[in-house]
């Protein structure tokens, strides 16, 4: 079997899921990641993975030693997501920890600093002394609290965090900090849609019992040259919905609000909608650069570790880094490299093959070493469809280019210039050498 990727970042061994940490130093892009090295062998153990790549050029992922374990008091039930902060020379990296007690879970924000991250050693790793630095969740709200993550704007640090109330509804809790040590409680961002338009989802603002993974960042749209708040969120619990379009097709869901912050208030500009209608995507990190942004996703959900790569040691990959920008008041989104002059084929023993196209309308099959077709898309007629076995997504999409990429066992379709995306994990029969993209 020979399901690894050459480009999309997955374990050495282990439990991957969450991208973590994401920043870049020169043309450097660091990532961390969820990770149990020891899955499915022995009981859950998140820290924190390590890897490094080039933002300029397609290039197999470094790895590093493991970055954070949990053996803390306040993490001893693992280190949960975070982000990554670069403050001048000072590389800050915040997560959750996660304890358990007596049946109760009692989440906490820490932070450490990344001493050359870069270096041979993958970097040292100093906890913050001060930890935690938000030892609980706030008045009104349960133990899952967490994923912090932190940007910058004209009033100082602002760090979001996913939440859940005690009426067992999802939320975007926020903080502020001048010096990122210290941070005050501001409150759970409300939303007003008096002015929204639709996004592509059935709601305006979504529901959920829980919104993990939040992202806030500012980007400046390329059709208005305005600046726009983007807020990202993972919801989890909602219903599906098909019929002419596909929503919600896992319960865990991630997508995005356009508009702008006030305070704690969010003024909905563009309603909700999914940053990614494959069969696989969940949980992403954006991180700005130059009024766009660099963003990875996780090619994976909850609860389905079932795979075929587990015999091999090792469980999920990350998406390719994708250029994320704002146009018109829609996210559209590109792969950061182009893989089509990359090196195809098994050119690395134990990995498997690289099949990319770039075309327009029409119907491709990604066909295997069988000859066995092992995804299928269909564009054209104002709609995209994906379909991965019996699964078949729909979404409008109109008219533009289309972009395959295959890489191993993980498969990425970019539609309509980049207006729809989807991300899907598939296995061929027996391995994962392609024999590349066919028109149907």
């Amino acid at each position: 079997m020979n399901y690894r990727p050459h480009f999309h970042l997955s374990p050495p061994s282990g439990r991957l899921n969450d991208p973590n940490g994401v920043f870049f130093d020169g043309d450097n892009l660091h990532v961390y990641y969820q990770h149990d090295p020891c899955f499915p062998h022995a009981p859950k153990q998140t820290g924190w993975g390590h890897a490094v790549t080039s933002l300029s050029e397609p290039q197999p992922w470094r790895h590093f030693p493991d970055a954070l374990y949990p053996i803390r008091e306040h993490d001893a039930h693992g280190c949960y997501s975070g982000g990554a902060v670069v403050d001048g020379e000072d590389v800050w990296l915040f997560y959750t920890g996660n304890l358990k007690r007596d049946g109760v879970r009692i989440p906490s924000q820490n932070r450490v600093r990344a001493v050359d991250a870069g270096g041979p050693e993958g970097g040292f790793y100093e906890h913050d002394a001060a930890n935690p630095l938000i030892d609980g969740p706030a008045a009104g709200f349960t133990g899952h609290y967490r994923d912090p993550q932190i940007t910058r704007d004209k009033d100082g640090w602002r760090m979001v965090l996913g939440a859940q109330a005690e009426d067992e509804t999802g939320h975007v809790v926020l903080y502020r900090s001048t010096d990122l040590a210290q941070w005050s409680f501001e409150g759970a961002l409300t939303f007003d849609t008096s002015g929204a338009e639709p996004g592509l989802s059935p709601d305006l603002v979504p529901g959920g019992y829980m919104w993990e993974c939040p992202n806030l960042l500012t980007l400046r749209d390329r059709a208005t040259g305005e600046d726009k708040d983007v807020l990202v969120i993972c919801p989890q619990g909602l219903d599906p919905v098909r019929g002419n379009a596909t929503h919600y097709a896992s319960s865990d869901q991630c997508g995005y609000l356009v508009g702008r912050l006030e305070s704690t208030v969010f003024h909905v500009e563009r309603g909700f909608s999914e940053v990614d209608y494959g069969h696989q995507f969940y949980a992403p990190q954006l991180v700005e650069k130059d009024g766009e942004a660099i963003m990875l996703g996780w090619m994976g959900l909850p609860a389905q570790d079932d795979t075929p790569t587990v015999a091999q040691g090792w469980v999920h990959t990350l998406t390719l880094p994708r250029r994320v920008w704002l146009e018109d008041g829609w996210l559209r989104q590109a792969p950061l490299w182009s893989l089509g002059s990359a090196p195809t084929g098994p050119a690395r023993e134990g990995f498997g093959s690289v099949a990319t196209l770039q075309a327009g309308e029409g119907t491709y099959a990604l066909v295997d070493a069988s000859d066995a077709t092992a995804f299928l898309v269909a564009y054209g007629g104002g709609e995209l469809r994906l379909t991965s076995g019996e699964d078949e997504r729909v979404v409008p999409c109109p008219a533009g280019t289309l972009e395959l990429v295959a890489d191993g066992c993980a498969v990425e379709v970019f539609a309509g210039d980049g207006r729809i995306a989807g991300a899907s994990a598939v296995f061929g029969a027996g391995d994962a050498r392609w024999r590349g993209w066919e028109a149907r």
